[in-house]
């Protein structure tokens, strides 16, 4: 008796996943989107849970890098 194999992880989906863990969150934002649209076009493909993590992360990230820049703006805005 064989076991089903498992389904096959989205490439695009890990690749959204990682680059968005590693702070790169616009191309994290766009191979986890990729990812997400191509799991739900072909229910054979494994993870969309990544994909969905992925897209979070890098907004996370996204909202964080806009603080970050904006408060070395008005930082370095007042000293002139």
């Amino acid at each position: 008796m064989s076991t089903p194999a498992a389904p096959k992880t989205n490439g695009m989906a890990i690749t959204g996943f990682v680059v968005s863990l590693i702070g790169c969150s616009l191309l994290g934002i766009i191979f986890s989107a990729i990812g997400m649209n191509q799991t739900k076009k072909d229910p054979t493909q494994g993870g969309r849970g990544l994909a969905i993590a992925g897209l979070v992360i890098g907004i996370v990230w996204f909202v964080i890098q806009i603080f970050y820049w904006s408060a070395l703006i008005a930082i370095f805005g007042m000293e002139a």
